[in-house]
């Protein structure tokens, strides 16, 4: 499956932030071109979308956005462009949630978890939503998930409607000892 259209989201944890706040963190990363490998070229406030995508950050490669879907806030990346692995879709996600923990505007006020994350193919030709085409894909993400975040998940489907996306959310399995 040559799947690369995809969407991870971290949530966020903590006070909430307005939406309002990330713009000129984005447009500072425009300025910096924060992100390796992305050419980050726009950002859109899109916050009076009741649970939409909040504020977008665009970028050749992928779009990153503040995203406020079932009114639980975080981060959201959309890969665009072909990759080799699907750790290439996970790193930005992971980093783009760093340097917004650590930016000192939202310092202490922010933090993301990686105990749970919701991962949403964009494909529906490529990746309807069935049982055949998650049986293919879940032992790729777990993997691509536990090299990235150095974690064991389970991955469930969140609805088996083949109308919806395929989306997955994975969750840390707790190892009790």
């Amino acid at each position: 499956m040559d799947l690369y259209r995809l969407g991870i989201k971290f949530f966020a944890a903590g006070e909430r932030i307005r939406p309002a706040e990330f713009i000129p963190i984005f447009h500072e990363w425009i300025q910096k071109q924060a992100f390796e490998n992305h050419l980050l070229i726009d950002v859109h406030n899109y916050s009076h979308i009741h649970e939409g995508p909040g504020i977008l950050l665009v970028a050749h490669q992928g779009n990153f956005s503040i995203d406020m879907t079932d009114d639980r806030m975080g981060l959201l990346y959309y890969r665009k462009q072909p990759v080799e692995t699907l750790t290439e879709i996970i790193k930005p996600a992971v980093e783009g949630c760093r340097l917004l923990e650590n930016d000192p505007r939202l310092r202490d006020r922010l933090r993301f978890h990686t105990d749970e994350v919701l991962v949403v193919t964009n494909d529906r030709l490529l990746a309807p939503n069935n049982d055949e085409t998650f049986s293919t894909f879940e032992p790729r993400l777990s993997s691509a998930l536990n090299q990235v975040l150095g974690k064991t998940f389970k991955l469930s489907r969140i609805s088996d409607d083949p109308k919806e996306r395929l989306t997955i959310r994975a969750v840390t399995i707790t190892v009790r000892g």
